[in-house]
């Protein structure tokens, strides 16, 4: 097995708890339009790019529903939530990780479905501007998650082979995305079911049980990302 010369990263729910931002955010925006919303549902969208989670919207909620609207709302009220807390919150072990990776000479790739003016604010509100050497966004890629472009295009910019990166997810959508391109892969779960969920107004079209969605087969699975540095 070649031995991991790039680490690549997601961002949401990965790094920081962005997921518990965007649910907090999507609650809201349900309330506001009076759709249901649950777990399952952030799960089922989390990982794709922006045209993909719209589409996604589309799928479980229906087409005649103005899911354009809905989605610009919790879009808003995520930014809202962030510049008022000025925090995004980072997950445990990542600066740990980030400098085990510096100290053993591992590269850092960030590669998120979120667009790229929004990383970039996300690392400076939380004190890691430069810390990635390789930075691939959601708009630098034409095909989301399940699609490998997004892992493959990191590799590329960094310059090293799949077969030398690893990619940690929370996802399990980035984790198909992951063996796709025959990169070695850590799922590190994201866990929100604490969170409260919406069963009134608007309901889903179809079951989107997170256990029952197509999976992905990591390499690895741990609890944290402290967890990781052992393989570095």
């Amino acid at each position: 097995m070649e031995q991991i010369k790039l680490v690549i990263c997601d961002m949401d729910g990965l790094m920081f708890e962005t997921g518990r931002l965007a649910y907090r955010a999507y609650l809201a925006s349900a309330e506001y339009f009076n759709y249901e919303m649950t777990q399952d549902v952030y799960y089922y969208l989390t990982g794709r790019t922006e045209a993909g989670i719209v589409d996604a919207m589309k799928e479980i909620y229906g087409e005649e529903n103005d899911i354009l609207a809905w989605r610009k709302k919790m879009v808003q009220n995520k930014t809202l939530i962030a510049q008022n807390e000025q925090r995004v919150g980072k997950k445990k072990g990542l600066v740990e990780l980030i400098d085990a990776c510096y100290e053993s000479g591992v590269q850092l790739a960030l590669a998120s479905s979120t667009k790229r003016e929004t990383v970039m604010w996300y690392l400076e509100l939380e004190g890691l501007n430069g810390r990635y050497q390789t930075i691939v966004a959601g708009d630098e890629v034409s095909k989301g998650k399940p699609d490998p472009e997004i892992f493959l295009k990191a590799c590329e910019k960094a310059g090293f082979k799949p077969e030398e990166a690893i990619v940690l997810e929370d996802s399990m959508v980035g984790i198909q995305a992951a063996n796709a391109a025959h990169i070695r892969s850590c799922l590190i779960d994201d866990d929100i079911y604490d969170m409260p969920v919406r069963h009134e107004g608007i309901g889903l079209k179809r079951n989107i049980d997170r256990k029952s969605l197509p999976k992905g087969y990591p390499d690895y699975v741990f609890e944290s990302l402290f967890d990781v540095i052992k393989l570095i």
